[in-house]
């Protein structure tokens, strides 16, 4: 959602107005793919449709994959950040929720920690960058 800002003569202060933002074809095309559907609008959040993103996921992504967690904010923050995800964890079998969504198993400064896939920064330059993209707009949007 776009946000734009103007200025009213009649009332001294400003406006919000939010716009909604148009879907892309493409993106709606992979994530209807993803979901095992052929057309129609996206479907909404619930355990069925999340096991099936997590099945589709569990094909398509190379693992293990380098991520990072948090987001990175300085050069230095790269390296203490990084992490490497090894796997994903069935939602079916793991705990989940309309929050967090399908947790990854990652490999962190030599501990295992399980975190959402959901915040961690997939490199733009990866092969798993838009598989990871397609699935966080899908969850954050329609659950």
């Amino acid at each position: 959602m776009s946000l734009a800002v103007f200025t009213d003569p009649c009332w001294k202060g400003l406006k919000l107005i939010a716009e909604p933002v148009h879907e892309n074809p493409s993106r709606k095309s992979r994530i209807l793919a993803a979901l095992g559907l052929n057309r129609g609008g996206l479907s909404q959040f619930d355990e069925e449709n999340l096991a099936r993103y997590f099945e589709y996921l569990s094909r398509e992504l190379s693992f293990p994959f380098q991520a990072h967690y948090p987001q990175p904010r300085t050069p230095a923050e790269r390296d203490e950040y990084a992490c490497t995800v090894l796997g994903l964890l069935d939602p079916r079998k793991y705990a989940s929720d309309e929050f967090s969504g399908i947790y990854c198993k990652t490999e962190k400064g030599g501990f295992e920690v399980n975190l959402p896939l959901l915040e961690l920064e997939v490199p733009e330059d990866g092969p798993n960058f838009q598989l990871v993209e397609d699935y966080c707009h899908w969850f954050w949007n329609w659950r």
